[in-house]
């Protein structure tokens, strides 16, 4: 869905949609307009559905993944403790290993692993 401000376009937010959550799979601000409270009234918005949202940062502590880590936490966002490896797109690549952010609270371990199932079987089922 795109972000706009009126006509402004300010962002992107890529997500899918299940009966119990709704994963962003991509969220992006232009980085002109960040600090205008577009990341924060978007991702509200998607709260409004009822349902948990749940993203993936990168694990690595550099200034921005801070950043960004600090933003998803002031939105509302909770790192959970499970170890997720993201798997690839293509045949040839190995997975990657990511942070699992979900909406207000941690997941238990049941959601998160049918979170995984889900990315799995239904997200990249077809990437190959």
């Amino acid at each position: 869905m795109p972000v706009c401000d009126g006509k402004l376009f300010v962002g992107l937010a890529l997500y899918r949609e299940t009966a119990k959550y709704l994963y962003i799979e991509h969220f992006y601000i232009l980085q002109a307009l960040r600090n205008h409270r577009y990341g924060q009234q978007t991702l509200d918005l998607l709260a409004e559905c009822g349902k948990t949202l749940i993203l993936e940062i990168d694990p690595s502590m550099d200034a921005i993944v801070c950043l960004r880590k600090m933003f998803y936490e002031r939105c509302g966002f909770a790192e959970n403790p499970f170890p997720h490896i993201h798997p690839p797109y293509h045949a040839e690549n190995r997975g990657h290993a990511l942070i699992v952010m979900t909406i207000f609270l941690p997941i238990p371990q049941e959601k998160y692993n049918d979170f995984y199932r889900y990315l799995t079987e239904k997200v990249l089922k077809d990437v190959f």
